[in-house]
């Protein structure tokens, strides 16, 4: 009767284990300066549609650090979360505040997945004022 009941709960535990998510790859493609902002875009390199998207972006720098701006996206109503295979998402900083300064920026993005690993890469750019430069 024990070996009944334990069988009966090791089949009930399978039965309610979610499949894993196929893997797939993701990676940074372009970063790009504009008027008070900088915009990222990430692209599925795999093969599989990418999940549960997270991407980031940091801007620091400037003449005495004065440019200290993240943004985070885990996508809202206005956007997606996913990406198909061979897709881009576009990301930028405008929600979070425009860039103002001048002097040398350090740009920061990232992006990760729940199907897939976390890539991040570092750009330089300077700010003129609203512009932003991105040097790569």
């Amino acid at each position: 009767m024990g070996v009944i009941i334990m069988l009966l709960g090791i089949i009930m535990t399978a039965s309610c284990t979610a499949a894993p998510l196929d893997q797939t790859t993701l990676e940074i493609t372009t970063a790009k300066g504009g008027f008070g902002k900088v915009s990222v875009t990430v692209k599925n390199i795999g093969t599989e549609t990418a999940e549960n998207i997270t991407m980031s972006i940091s801007v620091k720098g400037g003449v005495l650090g004065r440019v200290n701006l993240t943004k985070i996206c885990i996508g809202c109503g206005n956007c997606t979360n996913t990406i198909l295979p061979n897709a881009t998402k576009t990301e930028n900083t405008a929600e979070a505040g425009k860039i103002i300064g001048f002097g040398p920026l350090v740009i920061t993005a990232s992006a990760e997945a729940s199907n897939a690993a976390k890539v991040e890469k570092t750009y330089s750019g300077f700010a003129l004022g609203i512009l932003v430069i991105v040097t790569q």
